[in-house]
């Protein structure tokens, strides 16, 4: 019955919800997702609905304005996470694009457990133990695997004739 009553609720608010998040957000994919999320949550609480549809119209909005609030908060927290990520990166040291290109493709030809092994601990900052949980196997697998991987690496990145 009460089911009956959102999808009232919704088919009569839903054009009003799009237009309150897309006067709100950034565009208009993240207002649709803002809306999707809206009746999701009204969903879930469906037996907190007044039975009024105006006070059921005047309900909905107040969830999608709870919504709007934590995705206010989630944005902040994305663009502060990129500002420190822009900065780190213009602190990190100038590498050699050519070189980085190198080392990617020598890592991209590994056999794929030792490549996400090679990448967890030296691009991620994982020590081998932790890797090695991460990955689901045993420490001497991951410590085998992690020296089989940089000897292929030193033969796949060391000079030759033909790269000088």
């Amino acid at each position: 019955m009460r089911g009956a009553e959102l999808e009232r609720a919704i088919v009569d608010a839903a054009p009003a919800l799009l237009g309150y998040f897309v006067h709100r957000v950034r565009n208009a994919e993240d207002a649709a997702d803002l809306v999707s999320e809206t009746l999701i949550a009204a969903w879930k609480s469906v037996r907190r609905m007044p039975r009024h549809p105006e006070q059921a119209r005047m309900w909905l909005f107040g969830i999608a304005r709870n919504v709007l609030r934590h995705h206010g908060r989630t944005m902040a927290r994305r663009d502060a996470l990129t500002m420190r990520l822009a900065g780190a990166l213009a602190a990190a040291p100038a590498t050699d694009p050519d070189k980085a290109l190198d080392i990617r493709a020598a890592v991209g030809a590994l056999p794929p457990e030792h490549a996400e092994l090679v990448r967890l601990v030296h691009w991620d900052g994982f020590t081998l133990e932790e890797a090695a949980i991460h990955l689901g196997i045993p420490a001497s697998t991951a410590r085998s695997r992690h020296a089989r991987a940089k000897q292929l690496l030193r033969e796949a990145l060391a000079p030759s004739p033909a790269r000088g």
